[in-house]
């Protein structure tokens, strides 16, 4: 085996087999760290919806962004909502029905806005339309919400008054002009309670950080160690079959002929 292996072909196998099982390593240690923080962040997303609710002070604040690790986390606040400054959400899907998010700034004692989701509404009519939607319960309101970040991008020109195309904070605040909380969020509870909306429903904690399931980067590890063996495995392999196909040595169809066995020639 060792006499075969060391013939120029194998040799050169070998080498491309070990260039190829440092790939495969490689990649197989990259999808192991993917696997540690998809758990990491699905965990953490899982313990905020889980949470006991806190102050909103105490998680979103002026011009500051919402961080992947703030999402979902139960807030509570309280104020009165600006009922002037209702925006309908456009293009949203609520139980498998399009409509509009009712968004309603929450004027909140500190006197800054927190943008809060109060619930959906199904389209109606032609998109151009603004469906009635219910006024915000007056006086005082006590509000839990799970934060979300403000979403990416700006509203297209000529949309009808008091809708928008996405939850943009900064677009929101210039609109509002009053010192707005840097993300938003969507009503879980409320006091008085909300009528008339239908509640945004939960999000599928199965795999909230998106992407690949935790399942699929642990099969890519196991997938990558394993071409990593395969490659290093195949010149043994392909020697042992030609070692095979050759049969034992000095001969050429495995048979010895002795000279004594030799028969006489014919003439």
């Amino acid at each position: 085996m060792l006499a075969t292996l060391r013939q120029g072909r194998y040799l050169a196998l070998l080498a491309v087999g070990v260039v190829l099982a440092v790939g495969c390593t490689t990649a197989g240690l990259w999808q192991a760290h993917r696997y540690g923080e998809k758990r990491l962040a699905n965990s953490e997303l899982r313990h905020n919806d889980r949470a006991t609710p806190v102050p909103v002070d105490g998680v979103l604040a002026v011009g500051r962004t919402v961080g992947p690790e703030q999402r979902f986390r139960l807030v509570a606040a309280a104020g009165a909502y600006d009922r002037g400054g209702t925006v309908l959400v456009r293009q949203r899907q609520v139980e498998g029905r399009v409509g509009f998010l009712v968004l309603t700034p929450l004027r909140t004692a500190a006197g800054v806005d927190l943008l809060v989701v109060r619930g959906f509404v199904p389209a109606t009519g032609a998109a151009t339309q603004t469906p009635a939607v219910p006024d915000p319960p007056a006086g005082p309101v006590t509000v839990t919400g799970r934060v979300q970040p403000s979403e990416p991008g700006m509203d297209r020109p000529g949309l009808p008054a008091g809708q928008v195309d996405r939850i943009a904070v900064p677009a929101l605040q210039q609109r509002l002009g009053a010192p707005t909380y840097g993300g938003y969020v969507e009503l879980v509870s409320s006091t008085p309670a909300e009528s008339g909306l239908t509640p945004v429903p939960p999000p599928d904690l199965s795999n909230p950080a998106g992407g690949a399931y935790e399942g699929q980067h642990l099969a890519y590890v196991v997938q990558w160690f394993f071409f990593a063996l395969l490659a290093l495995a195949l010149p043994f392999v392909l020697a042992v079959l030609d070692q095979r196909a050759a049969g034992p040595a000095g001969t050429d169809d495995g048979a010895t002929v002795g000279v004594g066995d030799r028969q006489p020639t014919a003439r």
